[in-house]
Parts: C-alpha cells; sequence; structure tokens
C-alpha cells in the first residue's frame, strides 16, 4: 500500500506507490485548499491507477487530500469554474468558426462573380478578334485611328458580334 510522509518544513509531500504505479502529489499551499484545485487533482488522477482499482485510489486520495486540509468541495467548486470556463471557451472557438465560414461563402460568392466577370470579358474579347480577323480577310480598309472600320450592320441582320440594332447608332460621329 502506500506510504504517506509529512515534511518538518511545512511542505506537504505524498509519496509511495498506489498499484504499483508512483503515487505523487503537488505541494499544498499554507492556505489549504486555495493552492490545490482541479489542475493538480487532474494531474494526479493521470498518474495512477484509476482503471485497476478506482474504489481504493478515490479513498486514498480523498484520505491523502484530507490530511493535507484540502477539501474536496472546494476541488469540485474548482472544477465546476473550470468546466464553465472551457465551455465558454469552446462557444466562442465555435461562434469563430461560424464567422470564418461566412467570410468563406462571401469569399466563394467573389470568385464566382470574378469567373462570371472573365468568362464574359473571354468570349466577347474571342468575338472582337474574329470580327478584326474577318475584317482584315475581307480587305475592309482601316479608318485614320488605326483601327480597322466595321460598317454598321443593317437593322436586324446577325453579325459576329450579335444582332444590329440601328444603322445610324453605331456610325462614327
Amino acid at each position: 500500500m502506500a506510504i504517506f510522509a509529512k515534511k518538518q518544513d511545512g511542505d506537504h509531500k505524498v509519496g509511495g506507490e498506489i498499484g504499483g504505479m508512483p503515487a505523487a502529489m503537488p505541494p499544498s499551499s499554507a492556505s489549504g485548499s486555495k493552492g490545490y484545485g482541479i489542475g493538480e487533482a487532474i494531474q494526479l488522477m493521470r498518474t495512477l491507477p484509476v482503471d485497476q482499482h478506482p474504489d481504493l485510489v478515490v479513498r486514498v486520495v480523498r484520505a491523502t487530500l484530507g490530511s493535507l486540509n484540502v477539501h474536496l468541495p472546494d476541488i469540485i467548486e474548482d472544477a465546476t469554474k473550470k468546466q464553465k470556463a472551457v465551455q465558454d471557451r469552446i462557444a466562442a472557438v465555435h461562434a469563430q468558426v461560424a464567422d470564418l465560414e461566412k467570410q468563406l461563402e462571401a469569399h466563394r460568392r467573389d470568385i464566382s462573380g470574378l469567373e462570371a466577370d472573365l468568362k464574359e470579358t473571354t468570349s466577347v474579347k474571342e468575338r472582337l478578334q474574329m470580327a478584326e480577323k474577318l475584317a482584315a480577310t475581307t480587305g475592309l480598309p482601316a479608318p485614320a485611328g488605326g483601327a480597322a472600320h466595321h460598317p454598321t450592320p443593317p437593322v436586324g441582320s446577325t453579325t459576329i458580334l450579335g444582332v444590329g440594332t440601328s444603322s445610324t447608332a453605331n456610325k462614327p460621329s
């Protein structure tokens, strides 16, 4: 079983073995339970064979903590506070994730709009290049500005750029 020893200088320490594993506890403060909370209890429980003899381990831990003037209700209260803090942090991280997902969706919409704009720009550019190539092969003279002049198609006629709407709307002035 375990051997528990108390140091003379006021600093408390538990040593020994339980179930073949070393049992260790951090020193408690002079104020008792204020220096020993759920963090220390978790650390202690990690070192003990809780799965092998859970009732024995809990009794030994309870007796040891009691002998050091550490009260279980204080540790339980600290555990409740830690649970609340962890739950609040989880909720905050979930909120951050939700915000990031909204931002991600907005960026995806932006990309979709930009891709549609790129597709339309590419399509119009290709039509204009075909119109330019067609004008070059038919031998139409280029206007003074250097660009090929394309006569305005009659209203309702179909061209490579689409349907002509007005014989005077597209004429240069």
